[in-house]
């Protein structure tokens, strides 16, 4: 989140290791507006590498249970709970995969620094949710339905489902998004009547005080508020009691800041071994849009991505992304990660995928210039980069010029960094008035000529000329030469030049050379 976003958060931007409690000291509370979003296919996402929903599959507990089914094995009967040998009899073809929660927390932390992206300030909620503190961000995104509707539609690109609900507590947003409540509650005033509507499983509260409500004809969490509070607290504990003051906004409810780590480091495993590039760049792109909200969140670019594809019984295969310049864009890194697929022949199907990626840099937009800084710059590099993973790094270079008179050595191939590219010809340094070719032969070419003519496809007309380079006696690669610009019959614009030798010139003396030709 970027620093003005930072300073709309006058209750939670501070040091990192203050948790966020609403209140300043020696000031009343700041109004605080909570989004959760919660992640109910998280436990299936991270075992199907973005394709949960594509065939009937289950994810287990140690205990042999199901914790969560894709929509095509619910269809067939299987639910949370059931006994994965129940499971399989409803749907003979299911795949069943062990729940893997490190992953999970994995991901959920990736998504909490994408989310800063949006707002400077996330706490995590796990094992499947996040907090987003979105009050000082309304007026950075044109209000509370534009930043869902870009919340929602970044969410998607990485591949993950999403509830979101808002409310002005942080445990209210919470119990709304677990129970599938998309409405918006911006008034603290109406928090009492939406959450009671909940059923009180949606708070977690352990299944002993569930019990315990079942057995007092307790429906809904509206029928605890009815409840007085000292019999309330003797009979399901004072810890139910006071999450629901948490959730009125009646206590504070502080909650810790998540501080994403200095780099990038991302990893997907996939629904399936693989060599088809049209899913692995689907499990890309999703690390990709991870990647580009976490460089937002911290106002940075990179300029070299490093991806692993990691085999069933073979060493993984690395691929490098080098870019021209600094970048963050999704889009960008899904363009070129296609191009260079294309080219790649991976030796043996892939099972995961990782990425990882420097700190990186400030970002700048001046930056992205190819000549300079005008509207079409970053057109320019985002050339150069997709030729690269087309054709290789060793074939794409840059032009850096040196300060030298002699043509041939007034240039040195070198990286293309955007402040290189200038429309300065590359021919070296050239006095007022001078013209210069944007393309050198490799060496001068001996033309012929007929009474000191000289001849290309016929007899060249002189347009302009002449101009003579003299230098080099100080390392042995001395040069006299006057050159001149000729057109041939056929209009190509040349470049060509004549020895000089140390005896005076006269007319028809000395060889023709080209050297240049003119765009």
């Amino acid at each position: 989140m970027n620093q003005a976003a930072a300073q709309a958060h006058p209750a939670i931007a501070g040091p990192a290791a203050t948790p966020a409690s609403g209140q300043l000291a020696g000031r009343p509370p700041a109004p605080q507006l909570w989004l959760c979003l919660g992640l109910p296919q998280l436990p299936l996402e991270v075992r199907s590498g973005g394709c949960a929903g594509e065939d009937a599959r289950v994810i287990v507990d140690r205990a042999g249970r199901v914790v969560q089914a894709s929509a095509p094995a619910a269809d067939s009967g299987v639910a949370s709970g059931m006994p994965l040998n129940a499971a399989l009899a409803l749907c003979p073809g299911l795949v069943a995969l062990e729940r893997d929660e490190a992953a999970e927390q994995a991901a959920l932390e990736r998504l909490a620094a994408w989310a800063g992206a949006f707002t400077s300030f996330v706490s995590l909620a796990p094992p499947a949710a996040l907090l987003l503190e979105v009050q000082g961000s309304l007026r950075l995104f044109g209000g509370l339905e534009a930043l869902r509707h870009r919340i929602r539609e970044a969410l998607r690109v990485t591949g993950h489902e999403g509830r979101e609900a808002v409310a002005p507590t942080p445990l209210a947003a919470l119990w709304l998004a677990r129970a599938g409540h998309a409405e918006a509650v911006t008034e603290p005033a109406m928090l009492a009547g939406r959450i009671g509507r909940l059923r009180p499983a949606i708070t977690g509260w352990p299944e002993t005080v569930l019990a315990t409500l079942r057995g007092l004809g307790v429906e809904s969490l509206a029928d605890c508020l009815r409840l007085p509070r000292d019999g309330f607290a003797r009979r399901v504990g004072r810890g139910p009691l006071a999450d629901l003051d948490r959730a009125l906004g009646r206590l504070p409810d502080p909650r810790a800041a998540f501080r994403p780590p200095p780099r990038y480091r991302g990893a997907l495993e996939l629904a399936a071994e693989t060599s088809d590039t049209a899913r692995l760049g689907r499990a890309l792109g999703s690390l990709f849009a991870e990647l580009e909200g976490f460089l937002r969140a911290r106002q940075r670019a990179v300029s070299r991505l490093d991806i692993r594809f990691f085999h069933l019984r073979r060493p993984a295969t690395e691929m490098v992304l080098g870019l021209a310049g600094p970048a963050l864009e999704a889009v960008h890194f899904d363009a070129l990660f296609a191009a260079r697929l294309e080219r790649m022949n991976l030796p043996a199907p892939v099972i995961s995928v990782a990425l990882e990626t420097e700190p990186g840099e400030p970002f700048d937009p001046a930056v992205l210039g190819l000549f300079g800084d005008g509207p079409g710059a970053a057109a320019g590099l985002r050339l150069v980069e997709r030729l690269r993973a087309r054709l290789g790094r060793e074939a794409v270079h840059g032009l850096c010029l040196i300060d030298d008179h002699r043509p041939e050595l007034a240039w040195r191939v070198a990286e293309p960094v955007a402040d290189r590219y200038r429309a300065t010809p590359a021919a070296g340094p050239a006095r007022p008035g001078s013209a210069r070719p944007g393309w050198l032969l490799e060496a001068p070419r001996p033309l012929s000529s007929r009474g000191g003519r000289p001849r290309c496809d016929g007899a060249l007309l002189i347009e302009s000329g002449p101009e003579r380079l003299e230098g080099g006696w100080w390392d042995g690669r001395e040069i006299a030469r006057e050159y001149w610009v000729a057109r041939t019959p056929a209009g190509a614009r040349l470049w060509i030049f004549r020895e000089l030798s140390a005896a005076p010139v006269r007319a028809g003396e000395g060889r023709w050379f080209l050297h240049g030709v003119f765009g």
